[in-house]
């Protein structure tokens, strides 16, 4: 179990590595964290490339916690494969939102802010309702400790990568 942990630690910490969209952080460049930086010319690219980054580090990280055997495997995986196909959509309308704020930042009225908070809080209720509605459809084809595992490891995953997610994403000006 404690090998399962400092797995799923150092994976998290790949994952982690991986999602960060800009090379150098505002602090280590001596800019403000304010500052807003132009984003890559190439952004839904990278951003492609990113999320198959993730997905491939999700699996794996999940692989090592859920300890599978073959027969919990091929009733897990596909299910999980149906709940990222979700889970993306709600990425690509949060990374959608993100792109919206750019456009507005620095002159952001408080109808538009109002609507990009909304928008940000909708979106974070349909993702934990699709994490508890795969938790139950998880429990028709594994133990409830392997569903407790994937939702322990899933939320720390999310977590990470929120939590790079609002250091990349400057404060409402």
């Amino acid at each position: 179990m404690k090998r399962n942990i400092a797995l799923i630690v150092a994976a998290v910490v790949i994952v982690a590595g991986v999602v960060s969209t800009r090379a150098q952080q505002p602090a280590a460049t001596g800019q403000s964290a304010a500052a807003p930086q132009a984003p890559p010319p190439n952004l839904d690219e990278y951003m492609k490339l990113v999320r198959g980054g993730v997905q491939q580090e999700k699996s794996q990280i999940l692989g090592h916690a859920l300890e599978l055997d073959a027969t919990q495997a091929a009733a897990f995986w596909p299910v999980y494969k149906k709940y990222e196909a979700e889970l993306a959509a709600i990425g690509d309308a949060r990374y959608a939102g993100i792109k919206d704020y750019a456009a507005h930042y620095g002159s952001l009225t408080d109808a538009k802010a109002t609507e990009l908070m909304n928008g940000a809080i909708g979106l974070e209720e349909k993702r934990l309702a699709l994490i508890k509605r795969y938790a139950g459809e998880f429990k028709a084809v594994l133990p409830a400790v392997k569903v407790g595992r994937w939702y322990q490891t899933e939320m720390a995953i999310n977590k990470i990568i929120d939590l790079r997610l609002a250091a990349e994403v400057p404060l409402l000006k």
